[in-house]
């Protein structure tokens, strides 16, 4: 290649050959045994960097084969990365020493591989302290670092030779107009080992072309930068372990987000960087200097004494370049020096039949050109008639389907033509009518008339869109509401020349709006004038609206002290004994919050003026469609029923009070009195039996059967007695007396009464006893009266607050809702005793299903009274 730099030495081909040759005593001791197998070996691989680097991995795949590991069994291979290219200092520095110096304390190593320009000095700084006297063995370190130090004896190796110069040289071969040279650098101590070499050969480039240097820049800084350069600048990136503000990367990560966002092609001077999308570089094959440190290990492990002199040449260097890049650059390849190798190379039909492919594409497609504009000429003018058919088409279809009108008035001739859905809007049986502006104003409602020529005129004086509403009174009288717009056109002197719009009859609207606002004139007349208190909400619990109830009976003046405020925080925050009310407990909230209807008669509300009352509310989910929108509240003052109910609790009180005083009163005169002189008669009538012994055999049976019944009715007059009062009650307690009345009541009833009692307190207090025994007491007289059965079943029993009683039969049953409804006096009876007591009372019962009620009485409940008649 003529008019070549004097810096390029090699001749194409010769690298190639004396690599080849330098390979064969390689391989030939990679397959030699070591001299003293018999021994087991350690190699420790001490790395510079970290392991992730692409030439640490490539140096120690070449080391492993070098040194035939897998078919070595004696020898031990270990490796350790000391990852300076990311961290440094003498901390770092110490903290490494001391943890290889702990780790490997009790390990015998035969030779250490020092890999890396910044391992050597490493082990050199510690070479009293770590390893003394073991053989190291370096590799990949640059010559400049080894000359500018003395090494002990144990240290050999063949340095490399980085040569930045070249890359840059090559560079300048490529792009012989380049404006200017542009180094990236990083910061680490790595980064600026190549500087001794890129000083000392940099005044053999003889080149007036500007180098500027981006050194302790960030990398997205470098980046940005590198993007904004001219396409004729060189960018050389040696290495780029740190950048300027402390980050840390891979070179070969670092090198490639370089190359991707370069606008200029980029150089660098490892064979690793090539593929990643730099152009090439001045390099060394680095499987090479593995295999060749991989022979002085096997030497050393031997025993043999190498010299220095006896050490092999350092590998040679040659052009690398990747095909890719050059294409890319547009770089031409005439270009290269002799001997360079070209990588990634891709050769296709392109290549091969350039000019061919060339020549018959341009005829090719020259014919197809003139085809395809003759028969895209055609297609288009078809699409476009095709298109104002479809177009007009749809737009009549849009007026139609709208209930809309389009005119057209052109104002030099006066002609003003009508399109569209002329028979609802102005009962016209045609879809187009021709005439003047006059027949237009002529359907415009008398009252509308001046409006509309108003809009017109100032929207053609103003210059701009016309835009009103208005009625029309069609052919046949009937009036329709319209909504039109409209645009005036104007020629080159500013007059108007015609006028195009559309009018949509807005009938349905109108009407629609009209029957919304009476619905809520309706609606707000209704909510005035109701009793009740209503407000709504909003998801969020603020008020929406409130009526005149609202405001009256919450003590407010003003629907603005309501609405937008919390109603929870404001009326329903605290319980009728003072005890706060959490918002998540409120039941007015549940209503929005989980779409269910609400009904609530035992809260209190509170006044603007801090006082309470009782209220009864119900709240109503809002739904707009399906989706809940807010609630509706409507509540009552029930101050005066709660007053009304403990009136009337008070005179069931005391109508119970006065039943069971009179029952106790006729049960004590029917036993002390009528019982007393019944048996009196039944003794007498046996003495007069006995006295009379000489009377006829019939009398004296007359006054047997009359002795009987006397003793019957006397049994019914003390069982009477135990019915209106039961003494057993009142000195044996609830389940005695229980146990006897079931007893009794089968016997007089000739039914089955099985009664089971378990768990119940010593003593049950004695107004719960009254109240369960009468609620026994009804509720057998009602099953044997109306269930149609012999058997009944009574249980009494404590759970863990109250007492239980239950009478349950398998009869023909009832509807128990209308039972309720009914009100008989039995049930009546039973539902006030109880609740005197705080008790419930539920019957479960179905037609032909049976029937059970059940009754219970809190154990802590406290009688209003009934203690006094107990």
């Amino acid at each position: 290649m003529t008019g070549q730099p004097s810096i390029f030495k090699e001749k194409r081909g010769s690298a190639r050959w004396m690599a080849c040759l330098r390979m064969i005593p390689v391989a030939v001791l990679s397959v030699l045994p070591l001299s003293a197998t018999s021994q087991p070996k350690t190699v420790l691989a001490i790395y510079s960097e970290q392991r992730l680097l692409p030439a640490m991995q490539t140096l120690d795949t070449a080391l492993r084969n070098g040194l035939a590991l897998e078919t070595n069994p004696n020898l031990t291979y270990l490796s350790e990365y000391l990852d300076f290219g990311r961290f440094g200092g003498p901390a770092y520095d110490k903290l490494v020493s001391d943890f290889l110096r702990t780790k490997y304390s009790g390990q015998s190593i035969d030779v250490i591989v020092a890999v890396g320009p910044l391992a050597l000095p490493f082990l050199y700084r510690h070479r009293e302290d770590l390893f003394r006297g073991i053989p190291v063995v370096f590799v990949g370190v640059p010559r400049e670092s080894v000359e500018a130090q003395t090494l002990p004896a144990n240290f050999i190796g063949v340095p490399v030779a980085v040569d930045p110069v070249q890359t840059v040289s090559l560079a300048l071969h490529l792009q012989p107009d380049a404006g200017e040279i542009v180094v990236v650098s990083g910061t680490s101590e790595y980064d600026r080992a190549w500087e001794p070499a890129w000083h000392r050969g940099l005044p053999q480039l003889h080149t007036s072309v500007p180098i500027r240097y981006l050194t302790g820049l960030a990398l997205d800084d470098v980046l940005r930068q590198l993007s904004h350069l001219p396409s004729n600048t060189i960018v050389f990136c040696p290495s780029f372990f740190r950048d300027g503000v402390g980050r840390t990367y891979i070179p070969a990560r670092a090198l490639r987000r370089m190359a991707e966002a370069s606008s200029a092609p980029v150089y660098g001077s490892y064979s690793t960087y090539v593929g990643l999308g730099v152009v090439g570089g001045y390099v060394f094959e680095i499987e090479d200097v593995g295999r060749q440190a991989a022979t002085l290990v096997r030497q050393v492990l031997n025993g043999e004494k190498i010299n220095q002199q006896d050490l092999p040449p350092m590998v040679s260097s040659h052009y690398l370049v990747d095909w890719r890049q050059l294409q890319r650059w547009h770089l031409p390849e005439s270009r290269l020096p002799a001997g360079t190798v070209v990588v990634n190379r891709e050769m296709g039909p392109w290549q091969l039949y350039r000019g061919y492919i060339i020549a018959g594409v341009a005829l090719i497609l020259g014919e197809m050109l003139l085809i395809v504009g003759l028969l895209w000429q055609r297609a288009k003018r078809k699409e476009v008639e095709s298109d104002l058919v479809i177009t007009n088409e749809r737009f009549r279809l849009a007026l139609e389907s709208g209930k809309s009108v389009g005119w057209d008035w052109n104002l030099k001739t006066g002609r003003d033509s009508w399109f569209g859905d002329l028979r609802t809007m102005f009962g016209i049986q045609s879809d187009l009518f021709v005439g003047r502006a006059d027949d237009f104003y002529r359907y415009v409602h008398p009252e509308d008339r001046h409006s509309v020529t108003n809009a017109v005129a100032d929207a053609r004086q103003g210059q701009r869109p016309y835009a009103t509403e208005f009625r029309v009174v069609r052919v046949d009288g009937t009036v329709r509401w319209v909504t039109a717009i409209g645009k005036f056109y104007y020629g080159s002197k500013g007059d108007p020349e015609r006028m195009l719009g559309i009018a949509t009859d807005i009938t349905e609207r109108k009407l629609a709006e009209a029957a919304v606002r009476e619905s809520e004139d309706k609606l707000r007349l209704l909510l005035d004038s109701t009793a009740e208190a209503i407000y709504g909400l909003d998801l969020e619990g603020r008020c929406t609206f409130c009526n005149p109830a609202c405001l009256r009976t919450l003590g407010y003046e003003r629907s603005d002290q309501l609405i937008g405020k919390n109603m929870h925080s404001l009326i329903h925050h605290t319980r009728e004994d003072g005890a706060e009310l959490p918002e998540e407990e409120c039941r007015t909230f549940r209503s929005f919050r989980n779409g269910e209807e609400v009904h609530v008669d035992d809260e209190v509300l509170w006044r603007a003026n801090g006082t309470s009352f009782p209220a009864e509310y119900w709240a109503y989910p809002k739904r707009r469609g399906r989706e809940i929108v807010g609630a509706v509240v409507t509540f009552i003052d029930i101050t005066q029923r709660r007053l009304t109910e403990a009136t009337l609790r008070n005179v069931n009180r005391r109508l119970i009070e006065a039943q069971e005083q009179e029952r106790t009163r006729i049960a004590r005169e029917l036993h002390d009195d009528i019982g007393q002189r019944f048996a009196l008669v039944t003794n007498e009538l046996e003495q007069l039996r006995r006295a009379c012994s000489e009377l006829p055999a019939a009398i004296r049976n007359q006054v047997q059967d009359v002795q009987k019944q006397t003793f019957e009715l006397a049994s019914d007059v003390q069982s009477l007695s135990h019915k209106l009062h039961s003494s057993k009650l009142q000195y044996l307690g609830l389940t005695a007396a229980i146990r006897s009345f079931c007893k009794e009541f089968g016997e007089q009833q000739k039914v089955e009464v099985h009664f089971n009692s378990q768990d119940l307190p010593i003593p049950v207090p004695p107004e719960t006893s009254l109240c369960l025994f009468r609620v026994l007491q009804e509720a057998l007289h009602n099953a044997a009266k109306h269930s149609g059965v012999r058997r009944f079943d009574v249980q009494l029993w404590e759970t863990q607050d109250e007492v239980r009683l239950a009478v349950s039969d398998r009869g023909t049953g009832f509807n128990a809702e209308e039972a309720k409804q009914s009100r008989g006096l039995g049930l009546i009876s039973m539902e006030e005793r109880l609740k005197l007591l705080k008790g419930t009372l539920t019957i479960e019962s179905h037609p032909n299903g049976g029937t059970i009620v059940r009754a219970g009485v809190p154990l802590s409940s406290e009688s209003e009274s009934l203690r006094s008649v107990v």
